[in-house]
């Protein structure tokens, strides 16, 4: 039983280190890729966000749909612990304070990104960690009164110093 215990804890921060590092890869690398196209005869340059099939990709659509297939697996996973006659009342109670802690988790989230849009901002994603607060906000640039805005909705739901909270901006 401690066995099974153990791969299933294993297989979760597998499944949280892979929402790390996609977050990560999503907000340091060339996502969507950008390029170079020719218009006409005139050979005027355009700079268009393609990806790799050519079809124009939206970082937020994107990341909240891999954001919330990863969260659902972790949600069933956590869920299936709870409902396993064979799991320890303690993991059991694990998973229970787990899952409530990743609705929670979400609701902060949908929150202060409904809330950063409501201040005008076409699209945001908010990224929480334990310790920590990213939002990636679509502009095309940021004045230092919509950064006090964000920072300030982030404060006030999370409770994270203002050091801890970080600002991406994306068109």
């Amino acid at each position: 039983m401690t066995f099974l215990f153990e791969r299933k804890r294993i297989i979760v921060g597998v499944l949280v280190l892979l929402l790390i590092f996609s977050v990560y890869l999503m907000l340091k690398s060339d996502y969507p890729k950008l390029s170079f196209i020719k218009e006409n005869k005139n050979e005027k340059n355009t700079l268009q966000q393609v990806s790799k099939n050519g079809l124009e990709k939206n970082f937020f659509i994107d990341y909240r749909l891999e954001r919330d297939r990863l969260r659902s697996q972790e949600a069933d996973y956590l869920r299936e612990i709870i409902n396993n006659p064979n799991a320890s009342k303690e993991s059991k109670e694990k998973a229970q304070k787990d899952l409530i802690a990743l609705a929670q988790k979400i609701e902060k989230e949908m929150m202060m990104e409904n809330l950063i849009k409501a201040k005008g901002f076409e699209d945001s994603v908010v990224i929480l960690a334990e310790n920590s607060a990213n939002v990636v906000v679509k502009s095309g640039g940021l004045q230092p009164k919509e950064v006090a805005q964000i920072t300030d909705i982030v404060n006030r739901i999370t409770g994270l110093p203002l050091d801890k909270i970080t600002i991406v901006e994306r068109k």
